[in-house]
């Protein structure tokens, strides 16, 4: 791969992995507004299919997250050997997997806390 491409798919995957992200922030304040607003008109049977089609977009979203961003790990190293001058190569090796264990990480708790908060919604009189 010449230098360019490599650092044209680094920064490919860098756009998949905010589009993952952001798309992951959309649909989890999608839930959430909609459990703030609508909790007492929502049956049941409604409800299992917003947790269903929340609970399987978000495993979509987080692992579409985690497995681009491993990918651009391995881009990483290789933009170590062809471009040392880009940002990503010249920073220490540890950054990007921490930020993507931390970045999956809050994703989870964020989606676990969401489908709490519905369920906690609909049984709370507030």
């Amino acid at each position: 791969m010449t230098q360019f491409e490599v650092v044209d798919l680094f920064a490919s995957h860098l756009a998949i992995t905010i589009t993952f992200f952001m798309a992951f922030v959309s649909t989890t304040s999608a839930m959430l507004v909609a459990s703030y607003f609508a909790k007492d008109s929502i049956p049941p049977s409604l409800a299992r299919v917003m947790l269903v089609i929340y609970t399987t977009s978000s495993i979509f979203l987080i692992g579409g997250f985690q497995r681009t961003s491993k990918v651009m790990v391995t881009i990483r190293e290789k933009l170590e050997e062809i471009a040392p001058w880009h940002t990503a190569a010249s920073e220490a090796e540890w950054v990007l997997p921490t930020v993507i264990a931390i970045g999956t990480g809050t994703m989870l708790v964020i989606s676990i806390v969401a489908i709490w908060y519905f369920q906690y919604s609909r049984r709370a009189r507030i």
